[in-house]
């Protein structure tokens, strides 16, 4: 079983931000907007969106709770 992946919307009618599991983006089922039942939403970049392969290597150091290079946060 193939894992269905949450994506994030946008309205263009009512600016409403949300989100949906959608099995294929190329399927016959339109994304409804949850607040004004508009089809107009817009698929946006999702912040967990997996990156392309950099060469550079991962920073290392620094905190390692929020990743902040001067040092600990005190989180």
């Amino acid at each position: 079983m193939q894992p269905v992946p949450i994506y994030e919307f946008i309205c263009q009618d009512c600016e409403h931000e949300f989100e949906e599991l959608v099995r294929s983006m190329s399927g016959s089922k339109r994304t409804k907007c949850p607040s004004c039942d508009s089809l107009t939403p817009q698929r946006k970049p999702s912040v967990f969106a997996p990156q392309q392969a950099s060469s550079q290597p991962a920073p290392t150091g620094g905190c390692g709770r929020c990743g902040d290079m001067n040092g600990p946060c005190g989180m």
